[in-house]
């Protein structure tokens, strides 16, 4: 295809470049062969890093691919020749995803292919100039998870995450959500981060402790276990697109206590499904110190009566005053298909 004349820019970009075009150390750490479907609020909700390389990844999110579906609002031909492409969700909020032109992108790069097809996809339908255009079309973007520096970016995410290379977008497809993508839509599901982030949890939940080891990994999530009048919670908000066959909360837990009696709870787990202003929906599981056993068993929930809204997957723990019982969970997944 014939460069399109008015998309041409003067330079290549320097900041973070390499990590940027998939030139870097690190670049070979990226999975190609699997996306991961999420959505603009779950990653808006990653921690910031303390500090970004120059020229090495933040691992898991900058080897991971990325796939959003979501409103293309404007776009525009930067100085870097990168399009800057913001995208925004059913909620108002937004953030940038861009392709970089073919030409600063290295040979080297295991991304160049991809890249070139996502500029050509944009092509093929706009015409960048330097100067912001209004889209508002639904696509579905696949990109490289990278966070960039905050330099007063238009739609830039307050964390400055970003789609940064897009590998691939299409168009028409239902926004905010809409429109299944097949995957796992939980971050951090194994807590292997080390931090509960994008989940919320009690302080001391996320833990390594060889005391109740992992079932998969070096963390879990440990709540309770103290012996004492104690309550922790573990939580985390997914959007579910609609039009998916099937949507499924599932988790592995592990449950060890001091109690000695055979018939009555005295701790307990509770797992809670709560709509968008934190009103629960429904409770489809509990458990107590009676189903304490050696190891891991996985459980599952259907969340198909919640198809196309936000929900919080909520786990939260009581404990009586006497006599300790740790409810640990492990790799846990909502998977729709």
């Amino acid at each position: 295809m014939r460069p399109n004349a008015a998309a041409q820019a003067s330079s290549c970009g320097v900041e973070r470049w390499s990590v940027k075009t998939g030139t870097d150390a690190d670049a070979g750490q990226i999975d190609l062969n699997s996306t991961t479907p999420t959505t603009i609020s779950h990653l808006r909700s990653l921690a910031k890093p303390p500090s970004l390389p120059s020229d090495s990844r933040i691992q898991p999110t900058e080897t991971t691919v990325f796939q959003v579906s979501a409103t293309l609002t404007e776009y525009k031909l930067e100085g870097d020749s990168d399009y800057h492409l913001v995208i925004q969700d059913s909620s108002g909020n937004t953030m940038i995803v861009e392709i970089p032109d073919p030409a600063c992108v290295g040979s080297t790069s295991p991304l160049k292919s991809d890249i070139t097809t996502a500029r050509n996809e944009l092509d093929a339908k706009y015409t960048p100039t330097g100067s912001f255009q209004t889209a508002d079309v639904p696509v579905t973007v696949t990109g490289v998870g990278f966070f960039d520096f905050l330099h007063g970016q238009t739609g830039v995410a307050p964390n400055g995450i970003e789609l940064h290379a897009v590998l691939g977008i299409t168009f028409g497809t239902s926004s905010g959500g809409g429109g299944c993508g097949t995957g796992q839509l939980l971050g951090n599901p194994g807590f292997e981060t080390g931090t509960a982030a994008p989940w919320s949890a009690s302080s001391g939940v996320v833990s390594n402790s060889s005391t109740e080891p992992a079932r998969s990994g070096s963390w879990d999530a440990w709540l309770d276990g103290y012996g004492s009048t104690h309550t922790d919670t573990l939580s985390q908000s997914v959007t579910l697109p609609s039009g998916c066959s099937s949507y499924t909360l599932s988790y592995w837990l592990h449950v060890d206590t001091t109690e000695t009696t055979t018939s009555t709870k005295y701790d307990k787990l509770a797992v809670q499904v709560l709509d968008a202003s934190g009103s629960v929906l429904t409770s489809p599981a509990s458990y107590s110190n009676l189903d304490a056993a050696s190891g891991y068993g996985q459980h599952t929930v259907s969340l198909a009566n919640y198809a196309g809204n936000t929900i919080t997957i909520r786990f939260t723990g009581t404990e009586d005053s006497v006599d300790a019982t740790s409810f640990v969970l492990d790799d846990t997944a909502v998977t729709v298909a």
